[in-house]
This record gives structure tokens, C-alpha cells and sequence, in this order.
């Protein structure tokens, strides 16, 4: 991208929210290696602080912030702790993330507010009281933990993948608009996710693996995709195997047989999901 260079690690402050488990305590983990400090969001204390100690054992600064990211004030409070603290919010890593898989008509409303408030409205307040700290700085980067259910659409998962889907428009839309100014962002397209939280629930109620043709991946390697979207400045990395991008591009081009395809590769799975989700 002219006018953007990529953040140097090394030095650099990272905020990464849902840090104290799964995939945010991979990517934080990550950033630690490459020599990032981090300021460390989640909303229980005594993990988020655990996560941060075992951090800074790797010889960085970690600092444990307990937040709700789906309280405008807390958010406020987090980014005025870190700048406090460091003076720079160089990477900010939007990972905060709850799971809604139930049959559309059982999913409770407070779930449908919880699931846009937790997944996309934080992502969009936080990035914008960090985005004014970057641009005076002359640098940022912003990463979206976006999912493969927000490039096509999942049965049983429809307030989740909206809002996964929003990421990755959003973060598009950061990256236009702030093209030469030092600041960028990238969408980052998880699959099911091992050791990541979300599907290591849904395996765990289900019973079942995630099948072939949808695949799936690993908290490590979504944390190695947010290392090179930064450095190498990509606007969004599907992370799964078998490679899901030419499913996604066919669904794209041929709407009805490509949703036709997800949904006979996905629908066993997740309908056990949405029915184990709705005894719960």
C-alpha cells in the first residue's frame, strides 16, 4: 500500500481484547515473540492476569486490563489505562468474540443484542477512540478477528456470521479510508478453530468434529496470520484447511450452487450444534 509501512513489532504496544484464552492469548502471545508489548483486555481478572504474567516472561511489558468490551465507558477507561501506560497504540487487535448457534427463531433477543454488541459494536468503538492516538502517531494497525462464517452465510449461525461479515467490511472500509495516512487494517477469516474456544465448545456439546470439506485450524496458526496480515499489510487471510478462498470465490460468482455446497458440507454439524446449544 503507498504511504503505509508496515509496524515495526519490536517495541511496538499491541491492545489485544479477548486475550485471556483461546485464540486473543495466541495472538498476544505471538506479538510477545516478536518482541510487542501488550496491554491485555478479557473480562475475568484472575486469567487476564495470569495470561499477562506468563507474557512477560518472554521480556516484554504485559499489562491486564479486566474489561466488558460491551461497555462504551469501559473501553474508554482501557484505552486511557494503556496510553497512560505506554503513550502508543500501535496494533490494536479487535478479538473479543461470543458464539449464537441455535435454529434463528429460538435464538433469544438478549443474545442477538449480546452477539452484535460483544462481536461488532465494541470492534467499532474501540478502533474509534484508538484510530486518533495512530493517526497522530503516524502509524497503526488495526485487526479484525472476522471468521469464515462472515464470508458466506451459515445455517444456524445467523447473528454470528452478520457480524463476522461486518468485521470484514469494516475493515475495508479502514483501509480505504485511511490509505496514506499510516494506518491500516486486515480482516483476519478464521475456520473452526482448535484450542481457539468457540469450536472446542461446540465440538465438546456436539460430539462431532467439524467435517473435511469445512476443515479447520488451530489458535497457533490464526496467530501466525495476524503476524504476516501486519508486516506484510494483507487486507484479509482465510486461515483453514482444506483452503476455503476458492469455495468463497465460487459461492461469490455462483450464489445459488455455492450455497447449495456450504450447505450440504456444513449442515449435519451445525444443526447438532444449534440443537445441543438450544438444550443448554
Amino acid at each position: 500500500m503507498p504511504g503505509h509501512h508496515p509496524i515495526e513489532l519490536r517495541g511496538s504496544t499491541a491492545l489485544v481484547t479477548g486475550a485471556s484464552a483461546g485464540i486473543g492469548l495466541a495472538v498476544a502471545r505471538r506479538l510477545a515473540q516478536s518482541g510487542a508489548n501488550l496491554v491485555l483486555a478479557a473480562r475475568r481478572p484472575e486469567p487476564l492476569e495470569e495470561a499477562a504474567t506468563s507474557l512477560r516472561s518472554l521480556g516484554v511489558k504485559a499489562i491486564a486490563v479486566p474489561t466488558d468490551v460491551s461497555r462504551l465507558e469501559a473501553l474508554e477507561a482501557l484505552v486511557s489505562r494503556a496510553m497512560a501506560e505506554f503513550g502508543t497504540i500501535d496494533v490494536l487487535v479487535n478479538n473479543a468474540g461470543v458464539e449464537a448457534f441455535r435454529p434463528y427463531e429460538e435464538l433469544p433477543l438478549d443474545r442477538i443484542a449480546e452477539t452484535i454488541a460483544v462481536n461488532l459494536t465494541s470492534a467499532l468503538l474501540l478502533t474509534r477512540l484508538v484510530i486518533p492516538h495512530m493517526l497522530k502517531a503516524g502509524r497503526g494497525h488495526v485487526v479484525n478477528m472476522a471468521s469464515t462464517a462472515g464470508k458466506f452465510g451459515i445455517a444456524y449461525g445467523a447473528a454470528y456470521g452478520t457480524t463476522k461479515s461486518g468485521l470484514v467490511n469494516f475493515s475495508q472500509a479502514l483501509r480505504a479510508e485511511y490509505r496514506g495516512r499510516g494506518v491500516s487494517a486486515s480482516a483476519i477469516c478464521p475456520g473452526f478453530t482448535e484450542q481457539g474456544g468457540i469450536y472446542d465448545r461446540m465440538r465438546q456439546q456436539s460430539g462431532r468434529k467439524s467435517p473435511f470439506f469445512v476443515g479447520s485450524t488451530t489458535a497457533e496458526q490464526v496467530a501466525e496470520a495476524v503476524i504476516r496480515a501486519i508486516e506484510r499489510d494483507k487486507a484479509d487471510l482465510i486461515v483453514n484447511w482444506p483452503p476455503l478462498r476458492p469455495m468463497t470465490a465460487f459461492a461469490a460468482l455462483f450464489p445459488n450452487l455455492g450455497g447449495a455446497l456450504i450447505r450440504r458440507a456444513s449442515i449435519k454439524f451445525l444443526k447438532r450444534v444449534a440443537q445441543t446449544s438450544s438444550q443448554d
